[in-house]
């Protein structure tokens, strides 16, 4: 009778099978335990990143900061001073290169800091194409169609031609029987002035350009073509196994350097900074000591940057991951839906800027407080908002019963 006169209302029986049907998070947790366990990982590893490059980046602008108010710059490079001795100091001028490095082959002799000798070998490669095709059938199935192709190019490195999917008509050399090996030479002697530049800051001569000999070499067989030496009998025809080498130098004599570092008797090597941090700058050019620091102070925040960008898109897909598990989550306590969620983004978004504002905050407290703190609030504040408006009603609704008669 009654419920015939109210047919909408739910009764004892549809109140338990809707609380029995009420999803929980363990339910959740054991039907995306892997995805859930792969997006907890990548948070971490977000974490663990930006944690890391703000520690970075602090270490290095406060080494270079000490270095640019430490550093000496000597009357003369012709003469080196000893009180001088374990200081940071700035020398800059022409390279003086005495000895050449040489390669007696190819007939190629050059004064320079290193010369690096490239071998590439004409061999096959393979490319591998996937396809996803659906096929009908009663599993409806998704059946992976693989293709592959073959080319050939110059390359430095040996290809097994074993590995191929189809081996017919394309064998590469063996390993046994690649020509010549890659190599780089490192001149022992380089100086600037009187100052003789170590073995780490000859290191840092990383920028090569390439050249060829004056003179043909020795060998019949050798053709010279755009500053390549090929061992093949047609240059624009080459066939599977031929080869060809490449020189290439980085910092020439008289070319003109600035280098920062500790003079250590006439050597120019790391500098140890108060901060524990190593102190060694390598520029092309003559610049002042504001000029190279500089420069520095800008690299170092383009690579800050890009790792934080790094470290913030692996935490936001990581949240990603999670974020069945965090709906559910906020489904179940509305009130930490409006302390997390901000009104005008996604859930995993928000809490992924939050999570790079407060560690980078963190990483810059101690060094510089003032953008430490900013840093803190900004990534805080939109949250912390919700937090004192909930109090806020919760003590007005107080205040409302206790005046209640």
């Amino acid at each position: 009778m009654y419920r015939r006169e109210y047919p909408d209302v739910p009764g004892l029986f549809d109140a338990r099978f809707s609380q029995y049907n009420q999803p929980s998070l363990g339910r959740e947790l054991q039907r995306t335990w892997l995805i859930s366990i792969i997006g907890m990982v990548m948070v971490l590893v977000g974490g663990g990143l930006l944690f890391w490059n703000e520690g970075r980046a602090v270490r290095t602008s406060v080494a270079l900061a000490e270095g640019l108010r430490d550093v000496l710059i000597p009357e003369t490079l012709d003469v080196v001073f000893e009180e001088n001795n374990g200081a940071l100091v700035l020398v800059g001028g022409a390279l003086t290169i005495e000895d050449s490095l040489t390669d007696e082959f190819y007939g190629i002799s050059v004064p320079a800091v290193k010369m690096r000798k490239v071998v590439q070998v004409y061999q096959w490669y393979e490319t591998e194409d996937a396809h996803n095709q659906n096929i009908d059938t009663g599993d409806h199935d998704t059946h992976v169609e693989k293709s592959y192709s073959y080319d050939t190019d110059w390359f430095d490195q040996h290809i097994d031609s074993s590995n191929f999917a189809n081996t017919l008509g394309h064998h590469n050399p063996h390993l046994d029987s690649w020509p010549a090996n890659s190599s780089l030479l490192t001149n022992s002697r380089v100086k600037i002035g009187g100052f003789l530049l170590g073995t780490d800051a000859k290191e840092k001569f990383s920028e090569f350009k390439p050249f060829t000999s004056d003179s043909r070499p020795h060998s019949a067989g050798v053709k010279i073509y755009a500053g390549l030496y090929y061992h093949c009998r047609n240059v624009w025809e080459p066939e599977v196994g031929e080869h060809r080498v490449q020189f290439s130098y980085a910092g020439r004599h008289g070319d003109q350097f600035t280098v920062v570092g500790r003079q250590a008797g006439r050597e120019v090597r790391p500098y140890q900074t108060e901060a524990g941090e190593e102190l060694l700058l390598l520029q092309a050019g003559l610049k002042e000591a504001g000029e190279v620091f500089h420069a520095e102070q800008i690299s170092n925040r383009t690579a800050t940057w890009v790792y934080r960008l790094a470290g913030w898109f692996v935490a936001f897909l990581g949240l990603s991951c999670l974020s069945s598990l965090l709906e559910m989550m906020m489904d179940q306590y509305p009130i930490m839906r409006r302390m997390v969620a901000l009104g005008v983004t996604s859930l995993h978004f928000s809490v992924s800027i939050t999570l790079s504002l407060s560690i980078i905050g963190l990483g810059w407290l101690w060094y510089r407080p003032l953008l430490g703190l900013a840093l803190l609030l900004t990534g805080l504040l939109p949250h912390s908002v919700p937090v004192v408006r909930i109090m806020w009603g919760d003590r007005g609704r107080w205040h409302g019963d206790r005046d209640r008669p």
